[in-house]
């Protein structure tokens, strides 16, 4: 079962470095089709009214929830899994928590809030890393059964 769960580590740390991606490409899309960024001064001067409000951030937001739902479950994988490496262990339990985090980072505002994109390049790095060592490790050799002597 743990030989299970580190593969399915492995592909869904793959899957998650394209999933980062394509959630900031969401976020630069968005950003940069929000009327405000066009017309600022039509926008309350602190700016926040309008990024709260505007609906371009929505697949960012959407897909963002996707993501965090499924740290959940990468969570509950590398616990089963719970690797004999420990850098491999421990990164993969910080890198669902970090993941959980970006909803935390993003609600917060002000500065903390800026950490929000810091903290992403973060996962996307360990998401990587996790991958890269999961699929570098060789695979158990299977031992196939001696031939009996001839004669």
């Amino acid at each position: 079962m743990r030989r299970g769960a580190t593969t399915v580590m492995k592909w869904f740390s793959a899957v998650y470095v394209v999933a980062i991606v394509i959630q900031v490409f969401l976020a630069g899309e968005g950003i940069f089709r929000m009327n405000n960024i066009k017309h600022s001064d039509d926008c309350d001067k602190s700016g926040a009214h309008c990024v709260a409000n505007s609906k371009t951030l929505d697949p960012h937001r959407a897909f963002g929830s996707i993501l965090v739902l499924a740290s959940i479950i990468f969570l509950v994988v590398a616990l089963v899994a719970w690797h004999q490496n420990k850098r491999i262990r421990w990164v993969s339990i910080v890198t669902a928590v970090l993941t959980f985090l970006q909803i935390v980072l993003a609600a917060a505002g002000g500065w903390v809030a800026g950490l929000h994109p810091v903290n992403a390049m973060l996962v996307l790095v360990l998401y990587g890393w996790l991958f890269y060592e999961l699929r570098r490790e060789a695979p158990e050799a299977v031992t196939a059964p001696a031939a009996a002597p001839a004669g």
